[in-house]
């Protein structure tokens, strides 16, 4: 009787003794604040993962960072491929739980008979439940948990684009607001000779206040917009640290170098293919359609009722009695109908967004083109403009040399060829801006440069 009793429990507690513990893991606030603080460029784990990814051994340590080696410091540093990371460890997790088998259950009995009639006055009993999943639950349960971890795990590849593509971004509007500052401190440099020409030929009288006070108000309007360029580099700075997912001490005192885009020179047919194929939202929408195709066959399987087996023993007063039970479900009731007409639904949800998305990276795709274009007669324009300004500056140059035009003359063609060259800078960053959103489109670099993968695994400094 007592071993009966026993046996059970025993094998209750060789269970306990497998089970996970808990581990507790706070989160301490300073502590993540002062790792970023201690993030950096010269961090030994950094060159050996740009290393590893095939950067030049003999380029380091880098003199100037430009927009491949910020976005190798990016995929090595920046939260949201941690994030996204974690949220593909987590499907994993779930992969796990799908393909677990239902446990068996056991129960036991003791009764105990105030009139004994046989042998003893016991009945002692135990039974097992033995679960039987049907119609392929487990594996389709396996399927769709595989669907959303490939899912997950093409997100980890999105996340890393949209980090290249900020940060390049970022990097193109800092280094165009160097131009532009250079640009405007050379015009400021034009405008300030100006005015005091004009300040001398007034004193002279040989000009009006109006005159002398329309081109001190543009030189203002020009000193303004230079301290508010030159205002707004600091920030730009920090912006792009943020980009990389460093402290904006970290980019102090590094040198930048800007990456220019390549023009494109492939075609329509191919951009298009290449956009329908390379892009991983498409990938990651397939996977999550494939999943919402895997819930319907599941709830479809959930209309098959699961059995339990419940074999079973009691010794009652003397007698062994063995017994086999079997219990399901009766779907009389209901068949499962709406869960599978929510999974219905919902994979016709899916196939409606994979539409939808699919036909706005066609559409995405021929905009930015036509941009590019676009922004390619610009560049033509403001060229032949710059030219023609250039062939008059050339002349007055020469008509100064030899008296026929004063130095007030010749300061303002200097002026108009560089108001000129502002144009073509303008017209330049322009399609700069357009090629990548050309390169978005397709989310492939237009010089087919390999992405560098991002690291599985860092340990925070």
């Amino acid at each position: 009787m007592t071993t009966t009793i026993l046996i059970p429990a025993l094998s209750c507690l060789l269970g306990a003794c497998a089970m996970q513990q808990y581990e507790a893991k706070p989160i301490v606030p300073e502590k993540v604040a002062a790792n970023f603080q201690q993030r950096s460029l010269e961090s030994a784990e950094l060159r050996d993962y740009m290393h590893a990814q095939g950067y030049p051994e003999n380029l380091l340590p880098i003199k100037a960072w430009g927009l491949q080696e910020l976005t190798l410091a990016a995929f090595f540093y920046h939260p949201q491929l941690d994030v996204a990371r974690a949220r593909w460890q987590a499907s994993q997790a779930a992969e796990i739980s799908a393909n677990q088998k239902p446990n068996p259950g056991i129960s036991t009995s003791a009764e105990h008979h105030s009139i004994a009639n046989g042998v003893s006055p016991w009945t002692l009993g135990f039974s097992l439940a033995i679960p039987i999943e049907t119609g392929g639950k487990r594996e389709i349960r396996r399927e769709r948990a595989a669907s959303l971890s490939d899912a997950a795990r093409i997100d980890i590849g999105q996340v890393a684009w949209q980090i290249r593509s900020h940060l390049r971004n970022q990097l193109d509007e800092y280094h165009h607001a160097l131009q532009e500052s250079a640009q405007l401190e050379r015009e400021v440099a034009l405008r300030d000779e100006i005015v005091q020409m004009l300040q001398k030929r007034l004193d002279a009288g040989l000009v009006s206040d109006i005159d002398l006070n329309n081109v001190r108000l543009q030189w203002q309007k020009t000193r303004q917009a230079l301290a508010a360029i030159q205002g707004s580099l600091p920030g730009l700075r920090s912006a792009l640290a943020e980009a990389a997912g460093l402290p904006s001490q970290a980019l102090a005192s590094v040198q930048l170098t800007t990456t220019i885009v390549p023009p494109s020179t492939l075609t329509d047919e191919t951009l298009q293919r290449a956009a329908l194929t390379n892009r991983l939202d498409i990938q990651a929408a397939l996977a999550r359609y494939a999943a919402s195709e895997a819930n319907l066959k599941l709830e479809i399987a959930k209309q098959y009722p699961d059995i339990t087996l419940s074999p079973g023993y009691s010794f009652d007063q003397g007698d062994n009695r063995w017994s086999l039970g079997l219990s399901t479900i009766l779907a009389l009731i209901n068949k499962n109908e709406g869960p599978i007409a929510e999974a219905n639904a919902q994979r016709e949800l899916e196939a409606r967004q994979f539409n939808e998305l699919q036909i706005r990276v066609i559409s995405d795709l021929e905009q930015a083109r036509a941009r590019y274009q676009a922004a390619q007669d610009e560049i033509a324009k403001a060229e032949q403009l710059l030219v023609a300004q250039q062939q008059r500056g050339a002349q007055s140059e020469r008509q100064f040399d030899s008296g026929f035009i004063d130095r007030l003359e010749l300061a303002g063609t200097r002026l108009e060829t560089l108001v000129a060259e502002q144009g073509v800078l303008a017209a330049k960053r322009q399609a700069q801006t357009v090629l990548g959103q050309l390169e978005d489109a397709i989310q492939r670099p237009l010089d087919d440069a390999p992405l560098p993968t991002a690291p599985e695994n860092r340990n925070e400094p």
